[in-house]
């Protein structure tokens, strides 16, 4: 058996260089989806561990809105809504589905649902401008109610697929506020909507607790959903300790987004699978244009530190060429951008060689980041080195950590010293830019620069220009130009999603920022519910790595 595993990783390593040998490996099939156990066997159960934005995910789960986020043509389907009319720019008619219960089995009613638009409009989250929109909720009848702007915003249907609903209890009892980021689990307890219960933990973004148990939900509208019984989520492990928990052990962890270099880990494990997906999230690398390193503030430095980098190598070397090289920090994966990449010609002036070292020679930075970044942060430092520029790490494995420093330091606040900041932005809007345009937004506690007003005008028309027309092109287009040449943020190439599985979990992943748990299904091999204690000897042979393009 180790003489095979040995081969299969030695031949693993040149795949990528010669695709023909892949032909003559004889992984065996990946069957758990012949196999799947009955909807809700009261034993399911699997682990999961989320290291980029797990109040977002979570909340995906916990919670429901009128519409959800969707890997779809339009990007979102229904949820709690039947279906909705847009009379005109400022007028939207939702008619909700019948039959709609909170998780504590409580009815819930179209007065329910404009109780919660009226909440909101007083507490909106504070990271798109739906905090300054107002508008009025009328109802029209016992399922149907309208929503008038009083002002032009072509974000609200977008928005709309992170408003969610809430018992009276839940808004009377802990009155939650709109914040940076998300703040929908505020506290465990059936007081939402969506197909999972969060029964202990919560999570916001810039605290959380280190675990989460979900239980599914029995009211939820859609009977086929959820799957499995119990989910226990994770959200600051060690990277490495994560990756040997799914690869060496069985029942410690069942998905886990993964670093490139891990691949050949997970393919040659007794109890995971690889999956990997395009995706439209991003590595948002920050500069610290408020209080770090004062040459920082030469914008001929930011650009040289970005023109210093060879971006294909990054690819290669990095990435293990999952991914693809961007002109810009928002992914290219993104339809927008990619068309404005092949459309548009960037015209920037290139530093000359001798010019890249006299303006990077000496330079030391302070580098803030998760752990499971090191893997990208020394391929950029192998590189950064040939012109004289040094790292120094503070590395820690959770997120809230970022977050803590990332959002104080625009007041001046941060308690850590940071030059280049590294955060896992997933895409939590959906093949809308504006999941990383939001951090050039003035003011905003995302921004980490004083002002820039060219950029703040074009954001405001952003707001305001129709998904899908020439003048939404022109403005997306104006805004990734600035942002590029201002150099406000370190560019790498966009990512792949790389996933280790448990062999016997059954997911597809989303290209967006969802974790879809309600969706996912295990065989009647998994851990947690077969009678067997040990894996069968004949399914531990390696999987075919799956590739969703």
């Amino acid at each position: 058996m180790f003489k095979y595993f040995f081969l299969i990783f030695i031949i693993y390593n040149f795949l990528e260089a010669s695709p023909d040998i892949v032909k003559k490996l004889e992984f065996r099939e990946d069957s758990s989806a012949l196999n799947k156990i009955k909807r809700l066997h009261p034993k399911s159960h699997i682990n999961i561990f989320l290291p980029s934005i797990p109040y977002s995910y979570i909340a995906k789960v916990t919670n429901s809105g009128l519409i959800r986020s969707y890997d779809n043509e339009k990007t979102w389907v229904y949820d709690l809504a039947k279906n909705y009319k847009r009379l005109d720019d400022y007028t939207y008619v939702f008619t909700l589905r019948k039959n709609l219960h909170f998780q504590n089995g409580e009815k819930f009613t179209v007065d329910d649902a404009i109780y919660n638009l009226n909440y909101f409009k007083k507490n909106p989250f504070l990271y798109t401008n739906i905090d300054k929109i107002d508008y009025d909720v009328e109802k029209i009848d016992k399922y149907s109610f309208k929503i008038v702007l009083k002002q032009k915003y072509e974000m609200f249907l977008t928005d709309l697929a992170r408003v969610y609903f809430y018992t009276k209890e839940y808004l009377e009892k802990y009155k939650p506020k709109g914040e940076e980021t998300g703040n929908a689990n505020k506290v465990s307890g059936a007081f939402g909507m969506g197909p999972y219960i969060l029964q202990s933990g919560y999570a916001l973004g810039y605290k959380q607790t280190s675990k989460l148990e979900l239980v599914a939900n029995p009211y939820y509208w859609d009977k086929n959903f959820p799957k499995i019984k119990r989910i226990t989520v994770y959200t600051q492990l060690d990277m490495k300790q994560a990756v040997e928990d799914i690869t060496k052990y069985e029942g410690k962890l069942d998905f886990v987004p993964i670093p490139f270099n891990k691949k050949n880990e997970v393919i040659l494990s007794k109890y995971s699978k690889l999956i990997i997906s395009k995706s439209t999230d991003n590595f948002v690398i920050f500069f610290n244009l408020i209080n770090g390193n004062k040459k920082l503030l030469n914008q001929d430095v930011r650009v040289a530190l970005n023109q210093a980098l060879n971006q294909e190598s990054l690819l290669n070397f990095v990435y293990k060429k999952e991914g693809k090289v961007s002109p810009f920090t928002a992914s290219i994966n993104y339809d927008i951008v990619k068309q404005i990449a092949e459309e548009y010609e960037i015209k920037e002036e290139v530093f000359t060689e001798e010019e890249l070292h006299n303006l990077l020679k000496g330079l030391s930075l302070e580098v803030f980041t998760q752990d499971r970044f090191m893997f990208l942060l020394k391929g950029i430092e192998y590189q950064l080195k040939k012109y004289g520029v040094k790292f120094n790490y503070t590395v820690t494995r959770s997120e809230k950590d970022i977050y803590r420093e990332l959002l104080s330091t625009n007041k001046n606040k941060n308690t850590k010293k940071w030059d280049l900041l590294v955060w896992g932005d997933d895409d939590w809007y959906y093949q809308n830019p504006w999941t990383v345009f939001f951090i050039y937004e003035n003011g905003g506690a995302w921004a980490q620069f004083k002002k820039d007003e060219k950029m703040q005008e074009y954001i405001n028309q952003f707001f305001e220009t129709k998904i899908g027309t020439t003048e939404y092109k022109e403005v997306v287009k104006n805004i990734l130009h600035h942002a590029r040449a201002k150099a406000y943020t370190l560019r790498v190439p966009s990512l792949n999603k790389v996933i280790a599985v448990n062999k016997e979990l059954i997911c597809k992943p989303y290209e967006g920022g969802i974790v879809p748990l309600w969706e996912m299904e295990i065989s009647k091999n998994h851990w947690s519910v077969r009678d067997e204690k040990e894996y069968d000897e004949k399914l531990v042979n390696p999987i075919k790595p799956r590739r969703i393009k």
